[in-house]
Order: structure tokens, then sequence, then C-alpha cells
């Protein structure tokens, strides 16, 4: 299955049908987004069409450049061995190859997503740098551009090796109207004066239990920050937070709003698309944030900002990584710094060093550059 015919890129201006393959997570899909505005831009006689798992796809749902979005089934990689997974992917590949691709491209970079592109029997595939597991085998990398640290400018070597004249990086999120009612609807409902700005919390660890900042530490923010400057807070997150909602409301003495739980993915959009400031960890949220230009300070543990903070607001990022050093020597030197090898220290040491201070001082302090009064 090794593709044999990637050795120039093809000529785009014959090319009809286009595939882009990210699957998830939301953050890594936010990532993904700018590759398609540059392509259609460059070639507007493209058709894009996108294909993600069902949890991420409201962050390409409404997307312009794109002709359609094509969400996999939620159980298609479940007991990958087992005949239904095997009818699910032969599925799969029979509506893909309908489509008649030309070009996948494959920017997820691991054995599910390649073997995705491969199914669309698109003729030229590619990938972005970093290429994992069965990829290599099935896809052609395209090697970063030195100045391309960041993983948005990695994707998007891959669009310029396809000829992309189109630099500037464009975040197409699409807010229905509708969501964008119900979700402030739901703010109002909750507690909050739309009046006057607000300050949003996602306490949410990422999917990792190795990047949260702790419920102990975001409750004892809330306090600090609200007796300093009065500010509204709200805490979203999702279904699974709520056991981190309740830790942080038990011990909180300045009780924020919350609809942790009750959001869909295009709300919490909204959400951040309307409040003064964003706090989180490293975490989806953050990347949704900066997309739609929101500040966003986000609290970091073992990953490298340069490469993962939220797009354009590295400046944001508060980390202690010189902890890693130290507290997970055998981690430092076994492994690079983006493997997925667990940290050693429970709770990590990077993230128990990021102090309540000093995310109040570099949040009034993003605060005050915004010119909200009363700080």
């Amino acid at each position: 299955m090794t593709n044999q015919n990637l050795r120039n890129p093809p000529d785009m201006f014959k090319v009809r049908h286009l595939l882009i393959v990210k699957l998830s997570s939301i953050g890594d899909v936010v990532h993904a987004l700018p590759v398609s505005a540059a392509l259609k831009e460059t070639y507007p006689h493209l058709k894009i069409s996108w294909v993600v798992e069902q949890m991420a796809a409201p962050i390409v749902q409404g997307n312009p450049y794109l002709e359609e979005v094509i969400t996999l089934p939620a159980d298609w990689r479940k007991n990958r061995m087992s005949m239904r997974s095997a009818w699910l992917f032969t599925d799969i590949r029979k509506e893909l190859r309908a489509r008649r691709f030309d070009v996948a491209i494959d920017l997820q970079g691991l054995s599910k997503s390649a073997l995705i592109a491969w199914a669309s029997g698109a003729k030229f595939r590619y990938g972005y740098d970093w290429l994992r597991e069965l990829a290599p085998f099935l896809v052609q990398r395209i090697p970063r551009h030195p100045e391309s640290v960041h993983i948005v400018d990695q994707f998007m070597d891959v669009a310029r090796y396809l000829g992309a004249n189109n630099t500037k990086i464009q975040f197409p999120l699409c807010i229905p109207p509708e969501e964008e009612k119900s979700a402030l609807d739901l703010l109002e409902r909750a507690g909050l004066d739309l009046n006057h700005p607000y300050l949003v919390i996602n306490p949410s660890s990422g999917g990792g239990g190795n990047k949260g900042w702790g419920g102990e530490k975001f409750s004892a923010f809330i306090d600090a920050f609200t007796s300093k400057t009065g500010l509204q807070i709200v805490l979203i997150g999702g279904h699974g937070d709520v056991e981190e909602e309740k830790s942080i409301l038990s011990r909180t003495k300045w009780n924020p709003s919350s609809v942790v739980g009750k959001t869909n993915l295009k709300q919490m959009m909204a959400i951040l698309k309307h409040c003064a400031l964003h706090l989180c960890g490293d975490t989806g949220s953050a990347h949704v944030a900066a997309a739609l230009e929101t500040p966003v300070i986000s609290l970091f543990g073992r990953s490298n900002p340069d490469r993962l903070a939220p797009y354009g607001q590295s400046q944001n990022v508060i980390h202690h990584r010189e902890m890693c050093k130290e507290a997970c020597r055998r981690f430092h030197e076994t492994a690079p710094i983006n493997s997925k090898q667990k940290c050693l220290s429970p709770p990590p040491a990077c993230i128990a060093a990021i102090t309540v201070d000093e995310v109040v001082d570099k949040a009034i302090k993003l605060l005050e550059g915004k010119g909200i009064e009363g700080l």
C-alpha cells in the first residue's frame, strides 16, 4: 500500500476534488482550519471535503471553504479487529472512493488517518512533517520549513507545498446565529449580566490526567481574582468535567456561574467569542478562543508552547517546564518533549509550580490592556 506516485506535486489547477483528513481532537482540528482557507483561496475551483470524527465535527461544520464535511460513525474505531469494524471501514472506503478524490491530505499523521487517506483512492496523498505508526508507508511526508515551529505553520507547509500563495492564517469557525443566541440565553439563566464583561474558566485537563491545574487552585484563583476585580466568572466544560466543577464550587467563597455540561460545542464557541478573557489548561477551548481572537491564558505542563500554544498568544502561556528536567529526569533524558510517554511525578511538578498569584497577575494585566473598567 506504499504510495509510489508522489515524487512531485500535481498540477493543482487540474485537481478537482481534495480531501482533508483531520479527525480529532478539538484543538487539533482548529489548528488545521487555515489549510482549507489557504487552498480554497488559491484554487477557487477546488471542491474540498473534510473527514472528521463526531466529537470534533462542529469545529468544521459551516466552514465556508468546504464543499462537505464527512463525519465518521462514533464507533468506527472500536474493537478494530472485529468484523463490525471491518464492515464499517469497507463502507467508509466505498463512500470516499465514490467521490473520486484526486488529492488527500493527512494532517493527523497516525495509522487511522493515513488509512482514511489511502481508502479515499486519491493518487496523491500527503502528510505533514510528523508522521507516526503506519502513516509514513501510506502518505508522503512534507518536510517542515525551518521557520515553521508552531503546529499551525507545520500544517500550512503542506498547503504551501501544493502551491497555496495566501500566507494569511485564517480560522474559519462558524457559529450559527441560533446557537449564539441560545448560548447567551443560557448565560443569562446562569446569572450573568451580559452588559458587563466576564471571564470564562475551563477547568478541564484536556483528556490528559497530567495536564490539570486542579479544583483547589482554580477555586483559589476565583476567590483572589474576584476580590481584586469584581469581574463576573463563568465555568464551562463537558459532561466529564462535572466532578471538577463540584470540586471548585465546594471551595470558593465567591460562587461563579456555571454552564458545565450544559453546552454543545457551537454554544461553547459563542461563549468564548463574547468573553473578555479565557483561562484554561492545555486543552481544546484554548485554541478555539485564540481562533476567535479572544485573549486566553493557557496553563501548560510539559507540552512545548512554541509548538502548541494557542496560535498567536504564546506570550500568554504560563508554564514551568524547567521543572521537568529535575522532577522528571528520566522522561527528559529518554524521550522528546512531545512524546506520549506519561509524566513521572504525580501530580506533575511543572503544573504544581504554577501559582495562583502569577495567574491572577497575568489576568489583570491582560484585562487592563483591553481597557476593562474597574481594574
